[in-house]
């Protein structure tokens, strides 16, 4: 778990009431949870009140991902609260209560003026959710665009993850945005926070991979004994509760330091080990789980699916391990105070980094 348990908790609550379906495979976002969550206040978690939002910090933004995650419910909470929201409250655009999306135009955006004010021309690709948001954050240069999905000259090319969610191409045609400002944030901090909030997302998805793992292991029976009684069983059930206790150790410090000015190495370490320990930790399920796991009515595949689809979200492990790798290369920066805040590590482990 990450961050507040009341507030992990409250979420869990609330999540567990409308009750998501996990055993049917996705094709969309569960409105339902979305709604319930919108109602009680969670969807503006992380963004100032006098903004438009319900208060708190991003790390409890990043409880709320944390809880939404562990539960199986598939929503737009990190393209949304964490990102799109978040972004448009601090350039002082309004929402107008709609759920949002971010869009990274990057180089494949131009703006140009007209009669009928400012318009977007270009390609968006890959953006999450933009077929179940009302509204298009859109980010390229330094500049920041509100855009409605139902704008004339907005096409989008459908797509999907191996989750089910939507992740669509936007294509741009002339169409006038609602609302344009400049950039508060470029976009490396945009793909940092997005990075960070999928690594808690993921650390939280592989921690019920694991429940539900061991919990099957001790009820099913081959040979007359439980499958968790076999010793080939149990190694490959502590090896997943090794990788994972191992991501929720790197995601946990990176959350920590996340109010830290220079806290990308943090955040970059997480990620990669996320990233890298996902296929195990899903296959390891589906080998122990056997066929019933493979099966679209089992709850499994909701799990595993999304582990491997966010896998690549905001980068995989091959790009931050690049990032790392500049940084230590480049720059000359210690490995070690790359991926920890020395003025917070164990005085015993800080003479470690000279041999790294």
């Amino acid at each position: 778990m990450i961050g507040d348990a009341e507030l992990h908790a409250a979420v869990t609550a609330v999540i567990e009431r409308v009750g998501p379906d996990t055993t049917t495979p996705a094709t969309t976002i569960d409105t339902g949870v979305w709604a319930a969550l919108t109602d009680a206040g969670f969807t503006g978690v992380g963004i100032d009140e006098d903004l438009g939002g319900t208060g708190g910090e991003f790390t409890d933004a990043l409880t709320v991902v944390s809880a939404a995650a562990a539960s199986g419910a598939l929503t737009p909470l990190i393209e949304h609260t964490v990102l799109a929201a978040w972004l448009a409250a601090r350039s002082g655009l309004d929402l107008g209560g709609r759920t949002a999306t971010l869009a990274l135009g990057g180089e494949g955006a131009t703006v140009r003026s007209t009669d009928e004010g400012w318009v977007l021309d270009g390609l968006l690709p890959g953006v999450v959710h933009a077929c179940d948001a009302d509204v298009l954050v859109v980010h390229f240069a330094s500049s920041v665009a509100l855009v409605s999905r139902t704008a004339p000259g907005l096409t989008l090319y459908h797509g999907t993850d191996l989750l089910g969610a939507s992740v669509d191409d936007v294509a741009l045609d002339a169409v006038v945005v609602e609302q344009l400002t400049d950039s508060p944030v470029d976009s490396a901090e945009l793909r940092l926070r997005g990075a960070l909030a999928y690594a808690v997302a993921m650390s939280a998805c592989a921690d019920t991979i694991v429940e539900t793992t061991v919990r099957h292991a001790s009820q099913r029976t081959q040979f007359g004994r439980p499958l968790s009684k076999f010793q080939a069983i149990q190694q490959r059930l502590a090896s997943m509760a090794a990788l994972t206790a191992q991501t929720r150790a790197a995601v946990e410090h990176a959350v920590e330091m996340a109010e830290n000015p220079d806290h990308g190495g943090t955040i970059a370490a997480a990620k990669v080990v996320a990233s890298s320990t996902a296929r195990e930790v899903a296959a390891g399920a589906h080998q122990i789980h056997g066929a019933i796991g493979f099966t679209s009515e089992h709850h499994l595949g909701r799990f595993t699916m999304a582990l491997l689809a966010w896998r690549d979200r905001h980068g995989d492990e091959k790009y931050w391990s690049r990032v790392l790798a500049g940084r230590a290369l480049d720059d000359g920066i210690d490995p070690w105070d790359l991926v920890v805040d020395a003025d917070h590590a164990p005085p015993s482990a800080t003479p470690g980094a000279a041999n790294l």
